[in-house]
C-alpha cells in the first residue's frame, strides 16, 4: 500500500548557506549551454551533475520529484535515462523492464502510457513511493529556467528521437546530449547544430577526429569515464577550448562513490577531480560538501 500522504522516513541533512535553495544553473542567453560551461570554468568552479536525478531513499531514480528534492539541496545538473512506451511517448526509464524501479513488472516497451502511469515509482531501497513515470516533456517544460540536463537514451529511443524532442521543445539551452562513440557525436552535430554533446574523448586523437568531421569544439564535453582520472588530458584539451567531465558514479562495488563511502575520507573527491568542469555522482549531496570547487557554483552563476 503507498502512504498517503507519503512521509520519507529518510531526509538530507542541509547542505548549509552556501547553497540557496533557489540558485538556478541556467545558461546565458547569448551563448548558450557552452557559454555556461565556460563561466564555470572561468572561475574554477566544479558542476555535480545527479545520476538518474540524485535518487536517495524515499527519491526514486528519473521521477520529477526527485529532481525537485536535488535542486532544493544544490544547483545541480540532472541526468536522466529516456525510453518508450509501446504507444511512443518517450518516458524517464533506465532499465528494460519495470520489475526493479515500479510497482509494475515485465518490458516498459510492451506497455502503453496510460499502463505506464498506473504504475507507482519504487526507490532504490525498494520501497513503493507515491510518484509516477513522467515524460520526457514534463522534465523539458519543468527544466527550464531551473537546471540543465544531461540525457542518455535507452533502446529503443534514438539520439535522433532525443534531438527531435528537444527541438520541439526549443530546448538546446538546457539540455546536454550523452554519446557513446565518436559517430554517434558527429550524428547529433550535423542533425543539431545548436546541441552540445557529451563525446567519449580518450585522447586528442579523438578530438581531432570531431574536429575534422566539423563538430565545434565549444559544443563539446569530453566525457573521460569513471576509472582513471586524468587531469594531464583535462588540461590539454581545455587548451583546445573543449572542458571535461568525469564520472565517479557506478553501482558496482569498485566505482569511486563506492570505494570511497566505504574508504569515509570524502575529501579524495578532490584528488579524482581535479581538472574537470563536471563531475558525475551517485552521491551528490558527499561531493558537493567535499569539493570547494564546488561552492564556487553559486558565485559562478551570478
Amino acid at each position: 500500500m503507498i502512504p498517503s500522504p507519503f512521509r520519507s522516513p529518510w531526509r538530507l541533512s542541509p547542505l548549509g548557506p552556501r547553497w540557496p535553495s533557489r540558485a538556478a544553473l541556467v545558461a546565458p542567453p547569448d551563448t548558450g549551454l557552452p557559454g555556461l560551461f565556460d563561466r564555470l570554468h572561468r572561475r574554477g568552479a566544479v558542476l555535480v551533475c545527479a545520476h538518474r536525478g540524485g535518487a536517495v531513499p524515499g527519491y526514486p531514480e528519473n521521477a520529477l520529484e526527485t529532481c525537485r528534492n536535488t535542486l532544493a539541496r544544490l544547483p545541480a545538473m540532472l541526468e536522466v535515462d529516456v525510453t518508450r512506451s509501446a504507444d511512443g511517448v518517450l518516458v524517464l526509464m533506465h532499465d528494460d523492464t519495470l520489475d526493479r524501479t515500479t510497482t509494475g513488472s515485465g518490458p516498459v516497451a510492451e506497455r502503453t502510457f496510460r499502463e505506464l502511469r498506473r504504475l507507482h515509482l519504487v526507490d532504490n531501497d525498494g520501497r513503493a513511493t507515491p510518484y509516477r513515470i513522467p515524460t520526457l516533456e514534463d522534465l523539458l517544460d519543468w527544466s527550464a529556467g531551473r537546471t540543465v540536463l544531461a540525457l542518455d537514451a535507452k533502446a529503443p529511443v534514438t539520439l535522433a528521437d532525443l534531438v527531435d524532442a528537444v527541438t520541439a521543445r526549443d530546448a538546446f539551452d538546457r539540455v546536454l546530449f550523452a554519446t557513446y562513440d565518436l559517430d554517434d557525436t558527429i550524428a547529433v552535430a550535423r542533425r543539431a547544430p545548436p546541441a552540445t554533446i557529451a563525446a567519449p574523448i580518450e585522447d586528442m586523437a579523438h578530438l581531432d577526429a570531431l574536429l575534422a568531421a566539423g563538430v565545434a569544439p565549444h559544443r563539446l564535453l569530453a566525457w573521460t569515464g569513471t576509472e582513471v582520472p586524468r587531469p594531464g588530458l583535462y588540461a590539454a584539451l581545455a587548451e583546445r577550448g573543449v572542458k571535461s567531465a568525469f564520472a565517479t558514479l557506478g553501482m558496482w562495488t569498485g566505482s569511486w562513490d563506492n570505494r570511497i563511502r566505504m574508504l569515509g575520507d570524502d575529501r579524495l573527491y578532490r584528488r579524482i577531480t581535479h581538472g574537470v568542469t563536471l563531475v558525475a555522482t551517485d552521491r551528490y549531496e558527499a561531493v558537493a560538501r567535499a569539493l570547494p570547487a564546488a561552492a564556487r557554483i553559486t558565485r559562478a552563476l551570478r
